[in-house]
């Protein structure tokens, strides 16, 4: 920002104070006038206040018939809007949300009313304002002065604030004053820059010496004010030793804008501008008027007096006599015979009432005695076709005969024994526990894990419900958990009623754990079980499935829990496994045991159900026993090509070692 040869402001200028002072008609008002030129040409709103009512010639050119700055001009001889002297809170609301370089006219008002909106404007400005503005204020002593009456203070308080406080809130000042002894100290101290042009009298030449005091030396204080008398017209000296650190002499450069301030000179005829920027007046009236509206209905000037007036109406209301009106109400009156049909049908209500009632507690009434029929009484097994015994040398290992050993033996140290005679009857259990139990049943005597009990048994692993019911199961003997495997107890079976002499088929326990898996995971369990004995690559098993192999969802989960729950035969070969530390899977991956990967490939752990025969005592025939094994199908080494090996218990089974099965 240019203000003359040799001297270049930068446009942080827009937030910095300035002081302006010279005597009447030396170039004050034309030097200011550059300056807000200069910082409306960098895109920086300006607001001046003008007690004078020369600055509306910022709207044309220099020579009166160009365009110039697109400043409203409110108030004044050349407005376009009226300003009242209630206004002041109404436009600097305008300033600071429309960003409208503005020129605010207070030459038509009285000097009370022009403090009195500038009290109301200046106030408003400093609390609202937060991004960079640059204030003019012309005739600065008449809105600061040294000496102020008791009506001026709220004002001078506001101008000071802005003066001292405004650049932290984005506003700069610049103060005009042809007389400096009569402006505030305390503002005039604060300016940043002194711009000085010619001034010849002593007092006003000796306030420039408190402004020194501060801010500079007293060696250079000396040729300024030897030269201000004698400055020509337009020459100015620039003073900032803090900020800018220069102290120099100036010529003003010329106005781009129509010197409006012009004294007018005798014998010449006064120029008037042809043309003048535009302006937008009708959207610029309309927002006024919407802010008017939401300032009129949230004024607290307003409302109190609204309050006013409406006491005012209610005093008199009360103290007028109270005037009766008669009004006349049409009441409906029913007829004795409806009225009667009415009570007839409140009697047959009532009846089926109590008829139902009575029902509803026969009905509950048989379900108690059937519920405690049903649990007192052991269900009868019903029948299955038992598989023929395999080989005698495909016999399962010996495990103790669950039939056969009490309670306490089949659980270990941690069960909590059924107290006699009461092992035949039924703890009261909830559905989902009663449904744990279920499972268990139908997978005995294969142990399983928490995930897989409560995967079975449509829970989460991690939700409160699944862990209060397994906390219930295990106080009351049903079940016991023994190296992370979970079984039931003696108890456990009679109260489950179910048959587990009998083992499930291979279908039905597939069946079990689809019905268990959602809809994503069921299709990759199902792809695997088509490809087996092979396996597929996590890449073939996306893409068959319609998944990303980058997505969340075709991301197979790798359970510690994949193992079977049986001990395997030392003949067995053990297929590699490994270990991770991912919490259990949610319903919606695969489950524990049915999916697992390996060597880079995914492949299913079937569940193959066999017959066993095991030999108790000489030659007799024990008691048939579920046998499910899972293994991993992985890449293993087992003394041959590396292949995707699905083995069941061998020895259950009577295959091969290191066969396919």
């Amino acid at each position: 920002m240019t203000l003359g040869p040799g001297l270049v402001l930068p446009v942080e200028a827009v937030t910095e104070t300035f002081a302006i002072l010279a005597k009447r008609g030396a170039g004050k008002t034309y030097t200011a006038a550059v300056l807000v030129e200069e910082m409306m040409g960098a895109g920086l709103p300006v607001v001046i206040v003008d007690p004078v009512g020369v600055w509306w010639g910022l709207r044309s050119s220099a020579d009166g018939t160009a365009e110039g700055l697109p400043v409203v001009i409110f108030g004044g001889d050349h407005a376009d809007l009226p300003l009242a002297e209630t206004a002041g809170v109404l436009l600097a609301d305008l300033v600071v949300d429309e960003r409208v370089p503005a020129v605010l006219d207070l030459s038509t008002l009285s000097k009370s009313a022009a403090r009195r909106f500038m009290t109301d404007f200046a106030e408003r400005l400093y609390h609202r304002n937060r991004d960079p503005l640059h204030m003019v204020l012309d005739e600065a002593d008449a809105f600061a002065p040294q000496r102020t009456d008791p009506g001026g203070q709220r004002l001078l308080g506001a101008i000071e604030d802005l003066v001292r406080r405004g650049r932290a809130r984005g506003i700069g000042l610049t103060m005009i004053s042809q007389r400096p002894a009569v402006l505030n100290k305390d503002i005039l101290t604060q300016a940043e820059v002194l711009i000085a042009l010619r001034m010849t009298g002593p007092r006003d030449v000796a306030a420039i010496d408190e402004w020194v005091r501060l801010h500079a030396e007293e060696d250079q204080a000396v040729e300024v004010k030897r030269s201000l008398p004698s400055l020509p017209i337009g020459t100015a000296w620039v003073w900032s030793p803090g900020w800018l650190g220069l102290l120099q002499r100036v010529a003003v450069r010329a106005r781009t804008t129509f010197d409006s301030s012009a004294t007018p000179k005798a014998g010449q005829r006064r120029v008037t501008p042809t043309r003048l920027a535009p302006i937008d007046l009708a959207a610029l009236g309309k927002r006024i008027t919407a802010m008017a509206t939401e300032a009129a209905a949230t004024d607290p000037t307003a409302l109190r007096h609204r309050v006013a007036q409406l006491e005012r109406e209610l005093t008199a209301l009360r103290a007028a006599p109270p005037q009766l009106q008669r009004v006349e109400v049409e009441v409906p009156v029913l007829d004795p015979g409806t009225v009667d049909r009415l009570e007839q049908w409140v009697t047959d209500i009532r009846r089926l009432c109590e008829a139902l009632g009575a029902a509803a507690t026969q009905v509950s009434d048989q379900l108690t005695a059937t519920r405690t029929a049903s649990s007192a009484s052991p269900r009868t097994p019903s029948p299955r076709t038992t598989p023929a015994p395999p080989p005698a040398a495909c016999q399962a290992p010996e495990r103790p005969n669950p039939t056969t050993t009490s309670a306490s033996e089949a659980v270990g140290p941690k069960t909590h024994p059924v107290p006699d005679g009461e092992s035949d009857a039924a703890p009261p259990l909830k559905a989902g526990a009663r449904r744990m139990l279920h499972t268990l049943a139908r997978h005995h005597p294969m142990r399983v894990t928490r995930a897989q009990l409560a995967t079975l048994s449509r829970f989460k692993v991690t939700g409160g419900t699944f862990n209060t019911y397994y906390s219930t199961l295990r106080r009351t003997g049903l079940i016991t958990e023994h190296g992370g495997l979970i079984e039931l107890t003696n108890a456990g079976r009679a109260v489950a009623g179910v048959d587990t002499t009998a083992p499930a088929s291979t279908a039905e326990l597939l069946d079990q754990w689809r019905t268990a898996l959602k809809a994503g995971a069921r299709t990759m369990l199902d792809l695997l079980i088509d490809a087996h004995p092979d396996a597929l690559t996590r890449d073939e098993l996306a893409q068959r499935a319609g998944y990303e192999i980058s997505g969340g969802t075709s991301t197979p989960t790798c359970p510690p829990c994949a193992a079977t729950a049986w001990p395997r035969s030392p003949e067995t070969p053990s297929a590699p496994t490994t270990s991770c530390s991912s919490p259990p899977p949610q319903a919606d991956h695969p489950a524990p045991g049915v999916l697992v990967e390996g060597g880079g490939s995914v492949g299913v752990a079937v569940i193959v159900v066999g017959v066993a025969q095991r030999a108790s005592g000489a030659g007799e025939v024990g008691q048939l026993e579920r046998v499910v094994a899972v293994h991993v199908g992985v890449a293993a080494h087992v003394g041959r090509e590396p292949q995707n090996v699905l083995v069941a218990d061998r020895v259950a089974l009577g295959a091969e070692p290191g066969g396919r099965d």
